[in-house]
């Protein structure tokens, strides 16, 4: 009977269905970071179809000493975990108590580290950041070329009085030096092209950051699936390198999506690209892009040279709605770029004909069909952390374009569009600025209307909706501008994790002169949410015309806007 009982109680328990896991009295670690540590996925707030994540009974002890140890790793070695199950749901109960603090940092080293090490006096103890303070430590030291450093860290915690005191010590020893570079062949990328794309060369001063540098530079060919940089095998200080690369096996890749933004209306594109087309990295594309206002097609064949450098071709399809008349266009272009980081150059050559058609003004906006053959230069210097949701740094953009008019073209005109962004933060919390200006001139023949500058929408003005901003004709059209100046500032806060605000302002100036208007400034204030996803932040913002509080828009979007 016993046996009986034993075996009916241990089916049951093997058998049993997970039960709703809940944590109660964590107030400095967030549920999110605790299911994570567990291996359970909280869904986000907008994934209602996905259920809260379950535990099963025999797994409870296993938790309270991950739990436990988790804890321990941020500083709270004191802290306490128990469960509480009922039949219907298990809730694990945290009592944090008074966590270790860092009282001292001493440090021996021959270069700086204050800003390496991400520990400072009198905040918590935590054993990540402790770790992450030695690699950081083990990097700087690697970027200056001493790659055969020692180092000492410890760290000595008194459980009395809940104080821990860190000692970080660096001994450089020679510094080194990159020896000879083999590159394994591949069968369809040339080797020497590969080479050239690395971010150092034989017997240049070891650098780290180089290497990591380097392994971007090549992760960005879409034709290569794994890169290996192997600087293990050192011969004292001269530190040998061997690269080995892999092809993806499935070169061909088809894309399709669908989306929407409040600029441009409901959306969807479809593609098909070759990511090694005839081999050497070189990649063939065919893209058709749908929306509300704009329709596109384009194919485009890239070919990466040696030394960074790389040479485009597209050619394309674009019919474009405006308030007002219709743009449709066919255009060429070819251009040559170096890419670098933070940095890239372009130059290259775009003919343009245009029809412009389907006018309502044709005084403002007179349907012609022209041809415009433009050269065009490009300068980009990036240093923001991440693109989507960047938190510092700054971006730096110059484009030029510009013809004569001649047999080839219809115009002598010049346009210039310069941008630039700047991030500090502070934590969580995010100062954001942007500046954006535009110049149009055109001194002899005629450029389409679409050339203009158009302001309003979420890249823009946001009290206003997409490209409805300034003067407007009888008709209610908006007329652009010749000269545009844009400013923004925002400042982005965390409010509940994965929820953020952003409280911003924008200023636009524009002009048919060649200085804008500064007595007519439209002038936006708003709020925004973000919700922050793996893919970026869902982003909500809502501007309003300080002056005219009847002036408003709503945008939406994916990922921050600078």
């Amino acid at each position: 009977m016993r046996r009986l009982l034993l075996v009916t109680l241990f089916s049951s328990l093997l058998f049993s269905s997970p039960l709703p896991l809940y944590f109660q009295g964590n107030k400095n670690i967030t549920s999110r970071d605790l299911y994570d540590t567990l291996g359970l996925r909280l869904p986000y707030a907008i994934e209602v179809w996905e259920d809260n994540p379950a535990l099963e009974s025999m797994a409870v002890s296993q938790s309270l000493i991950a739990l436990s140890s988790y804890y321990r790793s941020r500083g709270y070695f004191d802290a306490k975990v128990s469960a509480q199950e009922t039949n219907s749901s298990i809730t694990l109960v945290i009592e944090e108590n008074e966590p270790i603090t860092v009282a001292d940092i001493k440090i021996n080293s021959v270069l700086e580290l204050d800003n390496a090490i991400t520990l400072k006096t009198n905040v918590l103890f935590d054993q990540e950041n402790f770790t992450v303070s030695k690699t950081n430590i083990k990097k700087r030291y690697g970027d200056h070329g001493y790659c055969n450093a020692e180092f000492n860290s410890k760290a000595w915690v008194d459980i009395q009085t809940h104080k821990a005191y860190l000692l970080f010590e660096a001994t450089p020893n020679d510094p080194c030096t990159f020896g000879a570079i083999n590159i394994a062949a591949t069968p369809n990328i040339d080797k020497e092209l590969t080479a050239s794309m690395l971010r150092f060369d034989e017997g240049d001063p070891y650098n780290l950051s180089a290497i990591q540098e380097s392994y971007e530079a090549l992760y960005a060919q879409e034709a290569i699936a794994r890169v290996t940089i192997n600087d293990n095998d050192r011969n004292g200080s001269i530190v040998p390198i061997a690269v080995g690369i892999e092809e993806t096996e499935e070169p061909i890749r088809f894309t399709a999506g669908l989306g929407y933004s409040s600029d441009q209306g409901f959306g969807a594109l479809i593609g098909i690209k070759h990511r090694n087309f005839l081999g050497d990295l070189k990649t063939l594309s065919l893209d058709a892009r749908f929306s509300e206002i704009k329709q596109e097609a384009s194919g485009t064949l890239s070919v990466p040279l040696h030394n960074r450098a790389s040479v485009h071709g597209e050619v394309g399809y674009i019919d474009e709605l405006f308030d007002g008349y219709r743009s449709k266009s066919v255009f060429e272009k070819l251009t040559l770029k170096y890419q670098d980081k933070p940095s890239s150059a372009l130059v290259g050559l775009l003919f343009n004909e245009e029809n412009t058609y389907q006018s309502t003004n044709t005084e403002a906006f007179p349907n012609n069909h022209l041809f415009i053959l433009s050269p065009m230069g490009e300068v980009n210097i990036d240093t923001r952390d991440k693109p989507l949701d960047p938190k510092k740094g700054y971006w730096l953009n110059a484009k030029v374009q510009g013809s004569l008019l001649n047999e080839y073209s219809d115009a002598t005109y010049f346009k210039t569009l310069l941008f630039g962004a700047y991030l500090e933060s502070v934590g969580e919390h995010v100062i954001a600025t942007r500046v954006k200006w535009g110049t149009l001139r055109t001194y002899e023949g005629q450029t389409p209307p679409s050339y203009r500058f158009y302001a309003g929408g979420m890249n823009s003005n946001r009290a206003y909706t997409y490209r409805n901003l300034g003067p407007k004709d009888s008709g209610g059209n908006p007329l652009g501008f010749n000269t545009l100046l844009e400013g923004s500032v925002e400042y982005r806060f965390p409010i509940y994790s994965p929820l953020r605000g952003v409280i911003f302002s924008d200023l636009t100036l524009g002009s048919n002169n060649y200085t804008p208007d500064y007595t007519q400034p439209y002038l936006a204030v708003g709020t925004g949410l973000r919700y922050v996803t793996p893919i970026g932040p869902i982003a909500l913002d809502v501007g309003v015309d300080p002056d005219d509080t009847t002036q408003y828009a709503i945008h939406f979007r994916i990922g921050e806007l600078f």
